[in-house]
């Protein structure tokens, strides 16, 4: 499922609590040598009222102010790590109290050095207080409520004073000192507002250029894994490849030389093993795509469970495969990518174990206030170490199959059922030990209340031997429309071999103007075709023209939208490379009618 992404207010709040962490550190941050100017700064002045006012005085003020410049110099505040809005709090309020303490005592000196009987020392010490004043406001802390609460403790003592003790110019000055606290809390009000927003900037600045290192990590990541899948599907694509071009040479010179047919035979059985194990790898590879290109949208519906499991097991065959499912087992999800992980997890557990059967089990369980259905494929095969069992839901990764025997598979089934599992947001699970078998299981919510089930699940009818039987009639007129010279060639080499009369053409637009429709007994229309007619809309103008007609569309990427199309107008969809016994089903299915 997709996450909820976050609120423009949530995003607001987190970079509002980034902002004041990284004042308050700017805040704390060590600053020694401004430190010992303002010292010694503060060592002249002591020095300057211990000669004009009070020795003891001055030595009481500096005392304080060597307390807390030792306090800040050799004890600074110790921040958390990580901060949290609670402990952030706790640190601003040790910081605004640690600042008070050090204005306040710079601040004291109004009080400590301040002679009521020279107006000259007065106006010097006002002056004195309001420089340290500015200076204050741009380096004892950049955290607003500390800095405005520094500024007027380090003013309030002299204007107090000053008020109560001073001189009449003295009052005055004490007035103006009124109005520096105010334009001073506006100063550091705004410009703390300025460096919030330059963090803000910075920070932003920062996670934009993280994302984008994230971003180039990630896309270097998946270059990699798809330079790995492209690599791994090329050694895999070549091996049947190369076996066909082997076994086709040794037929050649098997037919050259006169070779027995017993040899001729095993020959020809190894170029169609060869091209089965091609036609399974491209088929999955084509399957992978599709699921990452995301081309089959999900279309959740009732499920009853129980007779799709069982058309598995039918499949499956030798009655190897066992169903334990309730017949009320109804589940929600996407019946045509549902039965895709089923049928991977079966093939996967069927070919993996050599002696005895595999289990479809089904139960109720409990998920949280409603219903849910726990589905397992259980078998008693080979087992998969620990070590191992995240790796077999990876690309072209199989685990008892090192010697990559063609005939047990690529190592794909587990990769496609993982990217299934995601887009149907369920998590399968693997429980498994060397020599004990495996369980692959994952969790289905239970379909609502009243909800309609949908349609049995259809499979593919068993062979059961009878078309091996009949025989075509010859002379059979069958349309072919392909425009791949070599694939037209072989569809004429076959038709001919079983003394079919094939009607061969490169386009639609050909076909149409040139073929006799009347003397048509089948139609073999390839979907991709030159021109402004495909095979669909060849295939529509056939039908229109003469309805008895038997159509087939072949095609490499035949869908589920194709042969839901293909069972509503009465067509048949055969996927390339086109089983020789699935076109000879075609035309025995054709010539019917004439049979009658």
């Amino acid at each position: 499922m997709t996450p909820t992404p976050a609120s423009p207010a949530a995003a607001g709040s987190s970079d509002r609590f980034a902002i004041q962490c990284e004042v308050l550190r700017l805040s704390i941050r060590p600053i020694g040598p401004v430190l010992l100017v303002q010292y010694l700064l503060n060592c002249g002045v002591a020095a300057l009222f211990a000669w004009q006012y009070s020795v003891p005085r001055a030595l009481v003020w500096i005392a304080l102010v060597t307390g807390v410049t030792v306090m800040r110099g050799f004890f600074p505040q110790r921040l958390p790590e990580p901060f949290t809005p609670t402990n952030l709090r706790e640190a601003q309020r040790t910081h605004t109290l640690r600042t008070a303490i050090w204005e306040l005592a710079h601040g004291l000196a109004g009080v400590l050095l301040f002679d009521p009987a020279r107006v000259d020392l007065q106006l010097l010490l006002g002056l004195i207080l309001m420089g340290m004043t500015l200076s204050s406001a741009f380096s004892v802390s950049f955290y607003t409520p500390a800095t405005q609460l520094a500024i007027t403790l380090l003013l309030a003592p002299i204007i107090v004073t000053g008020l109560w003790l001073g001189a009449p110019v003295m009052m005055a000055v004490a007035v103006i000192g009124i109005g520096l606290i105010a334009m001073m809390w506006k100063l550091v009000a705004e410009r703390s507002r300025q460096l919030e927003e330059n963090i803000g900037l910075r920070l932003n600045e920062r996670t934009l250029r993280e994302q984008a290192l994230a971003g180039l990590r990630a896309s270097e990541q998946a270059q990699a894994e798809r330079l790995r899948f492209f690599s791994a599907a090329n050694h895999d694509l070549r091996q049947p490849v190369m076996a066909i071009g082997l076994q086709a040479e040794v037929l050649r010179q098997q037919l050259s030389s006169g070779a027995d047919m017993e040899a001729v035979q095993y020959t020809v059985g190894s170029l169609a093993r060869a091209q089965q194990a091609l036609e399974g790898l491209t088929n999955q590879l084509l399957e992978i795509g599709r699921i990452e290109a995301a081309v089959d949208p999900l279309r959740p519906v009732a499920v009853a469970l129980a007779p799709l499991l069982l058309g598995l097991a039918r499949q499956a065959g030798d009655g190897r495969v066992l169903v334990r499912c309730p017949h009320d087992a109804i589940a929600w999800s996407d019946t045509v990518s549902l039965r895709r992980v089923l049928a991977n997890l079966v093939d996967n557990a069927v070919k993996f174990t050599p002696r005895g059967r595999v289990l479809l089990a089904v139960r109720a369980r409990r998920r949280g206030t409603g219903r849910a259905w726990r589905v397992e494929v259980r078998d008693s095969g080979i087992g998969i170490a620990a070590d191992a069992q995240q790796r077999v839901f990876n690309d072209f990764e199989q685990i008892g199959n090192v010697e990559r025997n063609l005939q047990r598979g690529h190592g794909l089934g587990l990769a496609i059922v993982r990217r299934l599992a995601a887009q149907l947001g369920i998590a399968v699970s693997l429980r498994s030990a060397p020599g004990r078998g495996s369980v692959f299981s994952f969790e289905l919510p239970a379909a609502p209340e009243g909800a309609m089930v949908a349609a049995r699940p259809a499979f593919a009818p068993q062979d059961d031997g009878a078309d091996a039987t009949r025989t075509l009639r010859p002379g059979l007129a069958v349309l072919v429309v392909e425009d791949n010279t070599v694939v037209a060639d072989s569809l004429s080499a076959l038709l001919r071999q079983w003394d079919v009369e094939p009607r061969v053409y490169a386009s639609a637009a050909e076909a149409l103007a040139l073929a006799d429709l009347r003397a048509l007994d089948a139609a073999l229309c390839d979907i991709r075709l030159p021109g402004a007619l495909d095979g669909i809309a060849l295939a529509d103008k056939l039908q229109r023209q003469k309805p008895s007609l038997a159509i087939a569309l072949i095609s490499a990427d035949i869908n589920e939208a194709t042969q839901r199309l293909a069972a509503e107008r009465g067509w048949h969809a055969l996927r390339k490379p086109v089983q020789p016994d699935a076109l000879r089903g075609v035309l025995l299915r054709a010539q019917q009618p004439s049979q009658g």
